[in-house]
C-alpha cells in the first residue's frame, strides 16, 4: 500500500519526539509536514479547490481583504523563507503559502497563533499537533485559545491560503508549521500594527 511508508515514518517520529531535542535534529532530516486539508476551530471554515494546486480556507466575516501576505519554504529545509510580516490590527488579511519546495517529503502548513512567538507556546501547539495526528492535518482541534488560523497542508508545487481577521490588539504573534518536529525550526512572527 502506498500510505504504509508514511505511517511507519509518522510512528517513528512520534516515538522520536519523546526524546525532546533528538526529535528536532532527526525529524528535520527525515520528514516534511503532513498532507491533506484541515479545519479551523472557532470560526466558519470553507475550503475550495480552484485547481489541483490551490486550496483556501477562510474564517471571519465577509468584506474585502486589507492585506495579502505570501510565504514560502526556505528551499527544501524545514524553515520559512519569510520569518516575519506586518499586518493591520483588526482587519481581514489573507496569508498565502506557496510551497516552492521540490522534495516530495516537504509538505507544510502555516498555523497562526494568538500568542507572542515563544518557544514554550510553539512546543505546546507543535506537540499537540502530533497528538492530533494526520487525520487532523496535525492541527490540534482543542486549542482555539492558542490558534488564530491555519492553512491546509501543502505538497510541493501547491499553493494554499487562509483568510482571517487579525487580533484587534497590536503586538507580535507567532506562526509555525505543525507537522511533528517542524515547529522547532519552522516558525515566524506576525507583527500586528
Amino acid at each position: 500500500m502506498q500510505d504504509e511508508p508514511n505511517v511507519s515514518r509518522r510512528d517513528f517520529l512520534q516515538r522520536l519526539s519523546l526524546f525532546g531535542a533528538a526529535s528536532i535534529g532527526a525529524g528535520s532530516l527525515l520528514v516534511g509536514c503532513g498532507g491533506g486539508s484541515g479545519e479551523q476551530g472557532g470560526g466558519s471554515t470553507s475550503s475550495s479547490q480552484t485547481s489541483a494546486a490551490a486550496r483556501t480556507q477562510s474564517s471571519g466575516g465577509g468584506g474585502s481583504v486589507a492585506k495579502t501576505v505570501t510565504l514560502h519554504p526556505k528551499g527544501n529545509q524545514m524553515k520559512y523563507k519569510e520569518t516575519e510580516f506586518t499586518v493591520p490590527a483588526g482587519k481581514k488579511v489573507k496569508v498565502v503559502f506557496e510551497n516552492t519546495a521540490t522534495s516530495p517529503s516537504m509538505q507544510h502548513n502555516v498555523v497562526v497563533l494568538t500568542r507572542p512567538p515563544e518557544q514554550k507556546v510553539f512546543r505546546k501547539v507543535g506537540e499537540a499537533g502530533m497528538s492530533a495526528g494526520a487525520s487532523n492535518d496535525y492541527v490540534p482541534q482543542d486549542m482555539g485559545d492558542l490558534i488564530l488560523a491555519h492553512t491546509p497542508m501543502s505538497k510541493p508545487g501547491e499553493t494554499v491560503s487562509v483568510t482571517f481577521t487579525t487580533p484587534g490588539e497590536t503586538g507580535d504573534y507567532g506562526y509555525i508549521c505543525t507537522y511533528p518536529g517542524h515547529w522547532a525550526t519552522m516558525q515566524g512572527t506576525m507583527h500586528v500594527r
